[in-house]
């Protein structure tokens, strides 16, 4: 009888762990499961991510690494507008009753080929503006990576907008565990660049072909249409998330390219360490950011709510961002031990450079407060000041003070950037409690 009552009682406790982490049965509990699984299937996928990188770091030299997150930038930029925010919008229009959904998505897979198209086009007219073999190859093969990673992201944006983020987890997992293999071993083999670049196409293809697998019973949403009024709806509403995209990769990119070319390589290799150890660090409110965000666009219509939810995020972020930074400026001695001697300068510009965190952290929450109440452009305006602000300022300090100078600028214009989207975000906050106070509702 008592094993009998046991067996009942590890069936029940397994149930309830189902049910917890892979059914969505009310906001909070859903949110959980999603924050478990971006935390889980990102945190490992970036350990790994990071993990090739420090190797790369280390075998390829500062020199050779900076080359390589130097082609990087410049395949970003011709894509930039191959995703105009189609996965916001689906993650966001999906909740909404009065969409079709089907024909929404279908449209938004459409006009996805459309971009992802255009941009391999653009790469491949911009390979006439460079002489050297080894960057024109590793151009093309960073252009068939951004395909497959621009086509895998739409299911994983499916994913999020059923906030199935459980099947998300997989996806992240297969692309970063085989680039690890496949990343380190061509790595060691070869000892060049375009040996990174295969296994970042490599470990991509293996994600995708896993993402159809996983999305098997929902393929009629993958069959695209090319209707008009579908069409002009995401083009019009994605165009400020794009060009959020563009002040993304002014702000993080443009640094890069602008310091290879006034000051050489090796010293991008030194600001890419640097940049990227922050970067991952900065995945952490960009996730929590990710998991909230679904549930904070079903309360809108709750201005006190979401009123509420900002004060605690904002608190939770801003101590967070604090604590981190310090302990980042601390440990950055560890630098050259992982990635080799001769990444001895990255370690004075990585504790100068780590405090842009704290106020990077509550940028996320302020976007998404700003975007589920539809006042993209009103940020996109502001922060495109900030992004022209940033590039002259790289153009200023970077020719006498190098990737200080680019570390520099890019504080200052994030401090700006911060106490303009803090007030929009009250602003906006503080009208919209005004308007349901008005109307009658909470």
């Amino acid at each position: 009888m008592s094993e009998s009552k046991s067996i009942k009682v590890k069936r029940g406790f397994a149930m309830s762990l189902q049910t917890l982490f892979f059914e969505n049965l009310s906001p909070k509990q859903t949110v959980f499961k999603n924050s478990f699984w971006l935390f889980l299937g990102q945190g490992i996928g970036k350990l790994f991510k990071f993990f090739v990188v420090m190797t790369a770091a280390r075998i390829l030299g500062p020199a050779d690494f900076g080359a390589f997150n130097y082609l990087f930038s410049i395949v970003s930029l011709f894509f930039i507008f191959s995703d105009w925010g189609v996965g916001a919008l689906i993650i966001r229009d999906y909740q909404k009753d009065s969409v079709n959904r089907e024909k929404y998505i279908r449209s938004a897979a459409g006009l996805k080929i459309i971009l992802v198209g255009v941009s391999f086009l653009a790469v491949l007219l911009g390979l006439l503006f460079f002489q050297s073999p080894i960057f024109k190859t590793n151009l093309i093969l960073l252009a068939v990576f951004l395909v497959v990673s621009n086509l895998r992201d739409f299911v994983v944006y499916l994913f999020r907008a059923f906030q199935k983020m459980e099947k998300e987890f997989w996806l992240v997992l297969a692309e970063n565990l085989s680039l690890l293999m496949v990343g380190v071993s061509l790595l060691l083999i070869y000892k060049n660049i375009i040996s990174l670049s295969l296994a970042y196409i490599g470990s991509m293809v293996i994600s995708a072909v896993l993402a159809l697998i996983l999305f098997k019973n929902y393929f009629f949403y993958l069959k695209p249409e090319w209707r008009g009024s579908h069409l002009k709806n995401l083009l019009i509403n994605g165009a400020p998330i794009m060009f959020f995209g563009l002040l993304s990769f002014i702000f993080f990119a443009t640094d890069q390219i602008i310091l290879g070319k006034l000051r050489g390589t090796t010293e991008v290799g030194y600001y890419s360490i640097a940049t990227k150890i922050i970067l991952l660090i900065n995945t952490v409110s960009g996730l929590l950011m990710t998991a909230v965000f679904p549930y904070l666009a079903s309360q809108v219509s709750n201005v006190q709510k979401v009123i509420k939810i900002f004060r605690k995020a904002l608190l939770g972020l801003v101590l967070l961002s604090v604590l981190l930074a310090i302990i980042g400026a601390v440990s950055a001695p560890i630098i050259p031990l992982i990635v080799g001697p001769q990444y001895g300068p990255a370690v004075g510009l990585f504790r100068f450079f780590i405090w842009i965190i704290v106020f990077m952290f509550p940028i996320a929450l302020f976007d998404y407060i700003l975007f589920v109440y539809n006042k993209q452009w009103l940020n996109f305006w502001f922060t495109a000041a900030c992004a022209v602000i940033n590039v002259i300022l790289n153009f200023i300090l970077i020719p006498r003070y190098g990737m200080f100078g680019a570390a520099a600028a890019s504080v200052m214009v994030q401090f700006l950037n911060f106490a303009i989207s803090w007030y929009l975000s009250r602003r906006v906050m503080n009208n919209a409690l005004k308007l349901s106070s008005a109307t009658g509702n909470p």
